[in-house]
């Protein structure tokens, strides 16, 4: 039997009887979930193709209501969410091959402009354009700008949809397996986490693991959760996490101002950068091996030189410049390819029941610009991360200042 995946644009809130992750991920709601999208179900008949009891099916059905991911109706329940089919999603991917293929035409019709510009970021003298490009364009303008251009415009209700709880967010659904084969290359995912003043943030397709900060943050901090099977009382991994937390925000500090220094002055020599950190030399050294070995840096003849894109905060200018060159163009064919969407996407599951489009544009967007970041990509214009080891996705790292887009 089928299954859905939840997942949701916004904030959860607590997990607490609000919380939609808290029902859907339950035992058998997944299930539930996919059965209704399906078609509307009686409690009856629910119980007998799960093959559960009644009194189950009624809680679960309670606890979805809750937050009205499920509505009943004449004695029927109904999902009342967004929720993507396999066969949504492949329609969603070879739709949006069309916009993708003219913005990201009408990007590279830019490009000279555009290098010029980027030629202006402190890190240009060290890093390649293709990353600049890849990262700016790709992440800054056409992810977190064109997003936030969409939620001013009213285009989507990402983060503002008012739910039961007190939280404002958008539930959406896909069915397990939807969309398999088609995420290489399609460069849409950014991660993010701030320590003190700088940010990490990965980008690149959701095809694997990343060997990048956050995402090995969060890997470290998932792993000392699990307690299972090791005998320690609670009081004691509670310690555990404390201490490890500020063991952790202590290294990404330090690294942080390892690779702000080599932006400033690299390419630079190994010992002179270990003498401008004010620490000590094992410190140091393990800390350039690791930022070497995650490719932040690339060390070369006792030389430490920037791989990665490191974003100052007088950077901020020019990406705002950046954006200004390419806004109409990136709103232009936004805001046109979501007035046509109700026709371009007529057979989808969600645009069938009448779901708001506002409620799925986000979705939509990040696959029109995530095939114009892979078409960009291909064409040599972006940089194009390779896959380097098994179960690895490909994406690139950088680090900012202070907030810079």
């Amino acid at each position: 039997m089928g299954r859905v995946y939840t997942y949701i644009c916004g904030d959860a809130g607590p997990l607490d009887e609000y919380n939609p992750f808290k029902a859907t991920r339950q035992e058998h709601a997944p299930e539930v979930l996919f059965l209704l999208n399906t078609e509307p179900l009686g409690v009856d008949e629910l119980s007998t193709r799960l093959g559960i009891g009644v009194e189950t099916v009624s809680r679960l059905l309670q606890d979805l209501s809750r937050f009205n991911a499920v509505v009943e109706k004449d004695g029927r329940w109904h999902v009342s969410f967004p929720i993507f089919t396999k066969r949504d999603v492949r329609l969603i991917s070879e739709k949006t091959r069309r916009p993708a293929a003219r913005l990201a035409d009408e990007i590279m019709g830019m490009g000279l402009k555009l290098k010029e510009k980027l030629a202006g970021l402190s890190c240009a003298r060290q890093v390649e354009t293709g990353k600049l490009m890849f990262a700016v364009v790709g992440c800054f303008i056409l992810d977190w700008k064109a997003l936030e251009t969409l939620n001013e415009k009213d285009l989507t209700l990402c983060g503002r949809k008012q739910q039961p709880g007190g939280r404002r967010y958008v539930l959406l659904g896909r069915e397990e397996g939807a969309g398999e084969g088609l995420y290489d290359k399609m460069y849409w995912g950014s991660h993010s986490n701030r320590f003190g003043r700088i940010t990490f943030t990965s980008f690149g397709d959701h095809t694997g693991c990343r060997y990048a900060f956050p995402d090995l943050a969060w890997n470290l901090n998932s792993l000392i959760m699990r307690r299972e099977g090791n005998g320690l009382p609670n009081w004691l991994w509670e310690k555990i996490t404390e201490t490890f937390n500020v063991f952790q925000a202590e290294c990404m500090l330090d690294l942080g101002r390892i690779l702000l220094l080599v932006n400033d002055e690299g390419p630079v020599e190994a010992s002179l950068l270990r003498g401008r950190l004010d620490m000590e030399k094992e410190q140091a050294e393990s800390l350039l091996k690791l930022l070497a070995d995650m490719k932040y840096v690339s060390l070369a003849e006792e030389r430490v030189k920037l791989n990665y894109p490191v974003f100052a905060s007088s950077d901020k200018t020019v990406i705002e410049d950046v954006w200004l060159t390419l806004s109409g163009l990136v709103e232009k064919e936004a805001c046109e390819y979501f007035n046509s969407l109700r026709d371009e996407l007529a057979e989808i599951t969600p645009v069938r029941r009448g779901v708001d489009p506002r409620e799925i544009y986000t979705d939509v967007w990040h696959w029109v610009f995530g095939w114009a970041n892979r078409m960009m990509a291909e064409k040599g214009f972006f940089f194009d991360p390779p896959r380097e080891r098994e179960g690895e996705g490909r994406y690139i790292a950088w680090v900012e200042e202070d907030h810079v887009h």
